[in-house]
């Protein structure tokens, strides 16, 4: 099974900025540019993969509140082909429970932008040019998170555009309804583009994801990896 570092980053006050293609309402986030100070943290080099987070289940006796989907990818068993892809249909409860097991939480938008570009700021984690040889942009399906070595970050994080998209820890709750904000975009371009933009996103890019019930909440196309505290 893969093994998933942890890279330290260091405290910095980054400059946070996105932008989202507003169809329907909006995105009711601050869009930036905004100096945001972050301390200094540790972030995992690849999205958690179907090998790692089975082995939580397996380790803890994990058991989601709404099963319905639940890791639906691996239809009851782990193969070698699927041992190190993304792991998928997780809900963000899903996420948070494995980020506490490892010590960690899911990350914010500002800590997931700053491992993404480093320093000097950048479109792309590897420069400002899109490149398809460095990202997983195939309507094929999911690829191995440690694929596209070339497609890293200036601190090494890899697989953060493309292949499927990332929970954050950033929620909007307006008192009707929730939304997760999404980041890195996917492999799959949808038929129809009116509330997502299929295929990998740039770096300042983001997606907010109704938020309903465990069920409804776990796609084919989200993962997420952890960060945690540098002490």
């Amino acid at each position: 099974m893969l093994s998933n570092e942890w890279i330290f980053l260091p405290e910095q006050t980054i400059l946070y900025e996105v932008r989202h293609r507003i169809m329907e309402g909006d995105c009711q986030v601050e869009h930036g540019p905004t100096a945001v100070h972050l301390s200094a943290f540790y972030i995992q080099r690849y999205p958690v993969t179907n090998g790692q987070y089975l082995e939580f289940v397996r380790n803890t006796g994990y058991v989601s509140r709404d099963g319905t989907n639940f890791l639906a990818q691996l239809s009851g068993r782990l193969t070698a082909e699927l041992e190190d892809l993304p792991v998928t249909y997780v809900s963000p409860a899903d996420a948070a429970a494995y980020a506490a097991y490892v010590g960690g939480k899911l990350p914010t938008e500002a800590q997931w932008q700053y491992a993404a570009e480093g320093s000097p700021r950048r479109q792309w984690p590897w420069g400002d040019t899109y490149c398809s040889s460095l990202v997983n942009d195939s309507p094929e399906g999911l690829t191995p998170v440690d694929c596209f070595p070339g497609g890293a970050s200036p601190f090494g994080v890899m697989d953060l555009c493309g292949n499927a998209w990332e929970w954050t820890r950033d929620i909007i709750d307006d008192g009707a309804h929730r939304f997760n904000l999404l980041r890195g975009g996917s492999y799959y371009r949808g038929e129809h583009f009116w509330h997502f933009t299929g295929g990998p996103h740039p770096i300042h890019s983001h997606e907010k994801f109704p938020l309903f019930a465990g069920n409804f909440n776990r796609a084919a196309t989200i993962s997420f990896r952890c960060v945690k505290e540098a002490k």
